[in-house]
This record gives structure tokens, sequence and C-alpha cells, in this order.
């Protein structure tokens, strides 16, 4: 019993020290990559014609720290929908900007982006405003796993509108500088 108690303390005190040894890699001239998801169900209107539509959506992303805590960048999306003719994709050009120190375990960002989209098998063209706020929480030095509410307000050339807030879940590895 000594034993197992022993092995549980030794591998508390490495969590512990790996966790409080982590600090973000947010500061100028660093690389920052991953992706988000999300889930979402959103009802949409097309002229006189409305209905609720849930999708899937993916997108990763790179960036690069222009300043301390800012970060500019682009993400590819690739969306799924239960009722949309085929996959949008598109990319998103962003900014990122982090409100707390760097060395902070848990930081808070906000996000604004632009994108443009395609839908397969149409000719619909999508435009995306997309505000973003959430929580970064670092796994280590390298690993932040977040959580954000989106605002996102969707347009095509086809008279489709869609307003929609969803909450995601984001995984970003930070890449140091040398």
């Amino acid at each position: 019993m000594k034993m197992k108690i022993n092995k549980y303390l030794v591998l508390l005190v490495t969590f512990l020290l790996f966790s409080l040894a982590s600090n973000a890699q947010i500061e100028k001239g660093n690389w920052m990559m991953g992706g988000s998801g999300s889930f979402s169900n959103t009802k949409i209107k097309l002229n006189e014609f409305s209905q609720n539509v849930t999708n899937i959506y993916i997108a990763p992303n790179v960036g690069y720290f222009i300043i301390d805590k800012m970060n500019i960048g682009a993400s590819v999306q690739l969306q799924f929908s239960n009722t949309l003719s085929g996959p949008i994709y598109g990319l998103s050009p962003y900014v990122r900007y982090y409100f707390l120190e760097n060395e902070k375990q848990i930081n808070i960002f906000s996000e604004v982006s632009y994108g443009f989209q395609k839908q397969t098998h149409t000719t619909s063209n999508l435009e995306t405003f997309n505000l973003k706020a959430g929580t970064v929480f670092f796994l280590n030095s390298s690993v932040g796993l977040e959580v954000a509410l989106n605002y996102t307000d969707s347009k095509t050339n086809l008279d489709y509108q869609s307003k929609a807030f969803i909450l995601g879940v984001g995984f970003q590895i930070y890449l140091e500088k040398k």
C-alpha cells in the first residue's frame, strides 16, 4: 500500500512541476498552429424560407506573433451541414490578442476574422465575419486548450444569411523562437 501512495505522490509532483514550469509562448517572433472545431444548430433564412441547420465545423490555423500577445494568421475552414448540397471550404485571415501577461498558465483572448468560403456543387460564395472571445488553458509551455464563444455573421451572393453564437473548442501548439 505504501508503494502505491509513493507512485501517486511522484506522479502528482511530476504533474505539478510540469504544469508550473509552463508559460505561454505568446511573445513576438513565435508561431502558433492548431485548430478548432464546433457543432452548432442554426436557424437560416433564404428569401421567405427558414429552417434549422446542424453544422460540423473544423478549422486548422497558423499564425505569427507580430508583437507580444498579438497574433496574425489564417485558418482554413471545412463545414458539413445536414441541409447544404455539399461541404463548404474557405480561408479566413485573423487577428488575435491575449489580454493577460505572457507567463500566465490561463489567458483570455479575443479574435476577429473575415472569411471567404465556397460551397461545393453550387455557385454560392459565402462571406463570414467572426468575433471570438475565449480562454486558453496552457497544458505546458507549448500546448494550449481553448474554449471560446463565437459570434458569426454569414452572407452569400444567393440571399442566404446566417447569424449564430457558437461554442467551440480549440487546440493550439506554440512554437518558441530560437
